[in-house]
């Protein structure tokens, strides 16, 4: 059971941190990009695969953070019995 509880928290840790970078910092970004810089489709192309790439590496943060918080959460909580 806990095995499956630290899962959970390292793959919502890792959700969480993707999407909020993602709305807040890859969607605004793009969309300027998009507007104002590429110009042509290989232009756009390499700045999706750029943005996968942030995306991915913010997952695994995001699932370190995760477990971390976990971790600190199960430490406070036998020092309190």
């Amino acid at each position: 059971m806990k095995i499956l509880f630290r899962l959970m928290c390292i793959v919502l840790g890792g959700l969480a941190l993707s999407f909020v970078v993602t709305k807040g910092l890859l969607v605004p970004i793009g969309q300027w990009y998009e507007m104002n810089k590429a110009q042509s489709e290989s232009d756009l192309t390499q700045a999706f695969v750029v943005a996968l790439a942030i995306q991915a590496l913010c997952a695994i943060a995001g699932g370190w953070l995760g477990d971390w918080l976990l971790r600190k959460w199960l430490r406070k909580r036998i020092d309190r019995q």
